[in-house]
């Protein structure tokens, strides 16, 4: 059993950081997208610094699967969220981008960078609301499995 969560974790690591790496390089593509080709050119640019941070994120987090003490659920969890909740902040800004619309959630950016079709986008409403809860669980998971990771050792130490 234990060898096939370590099973897991391997492939789990290895998604994570190949998917990481393909999100940072969307990021860098969306970012050769020209103004002209869009209704609001700042949701792209919103996209490329998601898509390259999240992914960086990703990566990072990769790194870190083979130490978080959780169960195959919850590391499957941790997975699924981590990646929805990474690629669907840069998708809100895609899609911004091309409807030209924004949302209530980003105020400073609608204030110093108007949409020209308003800030009530049900698409990118929800995809940032996605984005953050699902974000939150990876965090929590991430750090509920690190801690546990952390008193095992302790306890084998002691």
């Amino acid at each position: 059993m234990a060898n096939d969560l370590g099973s897991l974790k391997a492939s789990l690591k290895r998604w994570t950081l190949l998917l990481g790496v393909i999100q940072i390089t969307v990021g860098c593509i969306v970012g050769f997208i020209p103004p002209s080709a869009v209704a609001w050119f700042r949701g792209i640019v919103m996209a490329h610094i998601e898509f390259t941070a999240n992914g960086v994120l990703m990566v990072a987090f990769g790194f870190l699967v083979k130490e978080l003490r959780l169960n195959r659920t919850a590391l499957k969890v941790w997975f699924a969220t981590l990646q929805i909740g990474t690629w669907t902040n840069g998708a809100a800004g895609i899609a911004s981008a091309f409807l030209g619309s924004s949302s209530k959630l980003m105020p400073t950016l609608n204030e110093k960078f108007p949409p020209p079709h308003g800030v009530d986008s049900t698409v990118v409403t929800g995809l940032l609301q996605l984005c953050g809860a699902t974000i939150m669980i990876a965090l929590l998971l991430t750090i509920y499995g690190l801690l546990r990771s952390n008193n095992t050792e302790a306890d084998t130490n002691a």
